[in-house]
């Protein structure tokens, strides 16, 4: 019996890309899954392209990613095994969602790890066109993937597949979090249950966001919160969205 398995959504204002993802998703190879899509009341068109997808769009006020994430699993069905987290501009291999599920059956395994590589795509800012993802983009996936792998099992928001049992016993995302979210679920979830890092399930990561701040700096204040919380000397905060 295949395991019960939600994809978890969380959005505001992605009409340009979230189409693309919710076609990723009809096309993939594993098609019995739950798609539960948590709106922070976007103005744009997005629920509207969700509910062509899904019949569970929920669009209410949220505060932070894991906020969305958490109050998501509220609707899903008490059945399903498995939760996979996604952003609403990334998109899977084909096969990712039947490997995800293959992974989980028979292993008493807390979450996975996949392979994050950066999505490749053309955005504009600024009145032009780039070309991403930037070579300084790609260098830092390469590093993180090994670093992920081999010195500190933690997942990414990105795409997160996790036992629903152990995320419901620890109480989910810690909602106050601005950044780091992911990883804090990551280093609680671990000590239930073993990591699984499968580089067989392909993720790809839209690096866009990296050019609010130019990608550099961009690169540079991720890893600035990530010291900063690491070391306890600051727990950021994020204000109301939505």
């Amino acid at each position: 019996m295949i395991m019960k398995t939600a994809v978890i959504l969380p959005t505001f204002n992605e009409e340009r890309l979230l189409q693309s993802t919710l076609e990723n998703l009809r096309n993939q190879t594993c098609k019995d899954f739950e798609l539960v899509v948590k709106d922070g009341l976007s103005t744009d068109r997005t629920v509207e392209i969700a509910s062509e997808y899904t019949s569970k769009v929920i669009s209410k006020r949220d505060t932070s990613p894991g906020d969305a994430r958490n109050q998501a699993t509220k609707y899903v069905d008490k059945n399903c095994a498995i939760f996979v987290f996604m952003d609403a501009d990334t998109t899977l291999a084909p096969d990712a969602l039947e490997r995800i599920v293959k992974d989980f059956e028979g292993r008493h395994i807390s979450f996975i790890i996949p392979k994050y590589l950066p999505r490749r795509e053309i955005v504009q800012t600024n009145g032009k066109l780039v070309q991403l993802p930037h070579p300084a983009i790609k260098l830092w996936f390469a590093f993180e993937h090994l670093f992920r792998k081999y010195v500190d099992n933690y997942g990414g928001g990105m795409c997160m597949p996790v036992d629903a049992r152990i995320f419901t016993s620890l109480g989910g995302f810690r909602e106050e979090l601005r950044v780091c979210e992911d990883i804090e679920l990551s280093y609680r979830m671990r000590k239930r249950g073993r990591v699984l890092v499968d580089d067989s399930i392909l993720v790809y990561v839209s690096t866009r966001r990296y050019l609010r701040e130019g990608v550099i700096r961009g690169l540079l204040t991720y890893l600035l919160y990530r010291v900063m919380w690491h070391l306890g000397v600051h727990q950021p905060t994020r204000a109301a969205a939505g």
